[in-house]
């Protein structure tokens, strides 16, 4: 009696599949590292620029505390502008104009002495972003 062969898969096979899984699980884990590093990168320029918001806003609330506590009652109404700067390219404009308070049956402390027209972040240069789309006609 003569033993009949079996054909199955061979060694090389086995050996090239898992080459494959291996080869595969380098390049997610490398490119999971990538993504990583560049969402670290992100928050931390968001983080960097919210706190120089944050202390624009400050020095903000203080110019306008030190304006109020100086201001004199008079007749007229008078506009006072400040601009901070947040980042080399950015400010916060503030714009306040002083009320006149002549009303005596308001207290001194609970009247609004002023009106703040402009709280806003004004860019100043132009980043030059291209909005055309490339588009064959």
């Amino acid at each position: 009696m003569k033993k009949r062969r079996h054909r199955s898969a061979s060694v090389g096979s086995a050996s090239i599949l898992l080459i494959f899984t291996v080869l595969s699980l380098i390049s997610f884990a490398t490119l999971t590292l990538v993504n990583s590093k560049a969402d670290y990168n992100l928050t931390n320029n968001l983080a960097d620029r919210q706190t120089a918001y944050y202390a624009a806003c400050h020095k903000g609330n203080a110019f306008i505390a030190a304006v109020n506590s100086g201001y004199r009652e008079g007749n007229s109404s008078e506009e006072i502008k400040k601009s901070i700067p947040i980042t080399d390219n950015q400010s916060l404009d503030i714009t306040i104009i002083l009320n006149s308070a002549n009303n005596s049956d308001i207290s001194e402390k609970s009247a609004s002495t002023y009106t703040i027209t402009q709280w806003q972040i004004v860019n100043y240069d132009d980043f030059g972003y291209d909005y055309t789309l490339p588009v064959f006609k």
